[in-house]
């Protein structure tokens, strides 16, 4: 009974040296830093300057913002600054930049149409937006709680603003709306 005493813990000990050895040689998880986001869009991270690029022809995927159906490039918000959207790209879907809080410059092409629901909703480092030409609609909270956004310009092309689009934006206090809006939605611009 002593000699079973006095080998347990050399043998828990053994165990847990053996466990630890075989969980370091497991190869790592890498974060994906590329993929898909639409039938015909990839996407990119260059993690060294934080520059996020959508590329290829069409429509982006409309995420939400839970951890199921979310941006695929959700892990690594807090490393996102700059988002390039190539030409091609028709629509910025629901959600896809919700809570890139260090998102400071955002490049949207000529043939955008639409900008999704809470697109870019609390990316509040982003000062300036251009809308281009193309856009017709900007979505429900697209720019809730951009704090840092101090002027845009929605140009003609626009002709809705859903509910809530910039609510929130503190620090704006220049608006340009074009003659093409028919439609404001409910507290679009509060607590501006």
């Amino acid at each position: 009974m002593k000699k079973l005493k006095f080998l347990l813990p050399i043998i828990l000990s053994l165990t847990v040296l053996v466990t630890l050895f075989i969980v370091s040689q497991l190869p790592a998880v890498a974060e994906e830093t590329s993929g898909t986001c639409g039938d015909n869009l990839t996407w990119s991270l260059d993690e060294a300057t934080g520059t996020l690029t959508i590329s290829g022809t069409g429509e982006m995927t409309d995420y939400s913002y839970d951890s199921y159906s979310s941006a695929p490039w959700k892990s690594k918000w807090a490393s996102i600054k700059t988002a390039k959207i190539s030409e091609g790209v028709t629509s910025i879907g629901d959600h896809a930049f919700d809570g890139c809080k260090n998102l400071t410059s955002i490049t949207i092409p000529d043939g955008v149409t639409s900008i999704g629901d809470s697109a870019f909703m609390d990316c509040y480092r982003i000062t300036d937006i251009t809308i281009p030409d193309s856009v017709t609609t900007i979505g429900d909270h697209a720019f809730q709680l951009c704090q840092s956004l101090t002027s845009i310009t929605v140009p003609d092309s626009v002709t809705n603003i859903d509910d809530y689009a910039f609510i929130g934006c503190e620090n704006l206090t220049s608006v340009t709306i074009g003659n093409g809006v028919t439609s404001i939605g409910r507290t679009a611009f509060y607590y501006c």
